[in-house]
């Protein structure tokens, strides 16, 4: 939530973390707007989704003996090979 995105140059800000960077945005304020999908209920509806249709299949590939998390987080570099070493049989 708080996300802002320039029209002009694209540049993506957050309205809590980027606070002088919007104050200071070269393209000016009057072109940084915010996306309709960008509030608490769509966040929300998304979260509700997620529990009810997404972590179930989660949950049911997680007790199976083959399934190995891998954190998305990380620099993609580590990801590949963390696939490549789990795919090695």
């Amino acid at each position: 939530m708080g996300r802002v995105t320039c029209e002009k140059c694209y540049m993506t800000l957050n309205e809590f973390f980027n606070k002088e960077q919007i104050e200071l945005h070269p393209c000016g304020k009057e072109f940084l707007k915010r996306r309709k999908d960008d509030n608490l209920d769509v966040v929300i509806a998304r979260y509700d989704t997620y529990m009810s249709a997404t972590k179930p299949v989660l949950d049911f590939y997680a007790k199976k003996a083959n399934f190995t998390e891998i954190d998305g987080a990380t620099e993609i570099e580590q990801i590949t090979n963390k696939i490549n070493d789990i795919l090695v049989v």
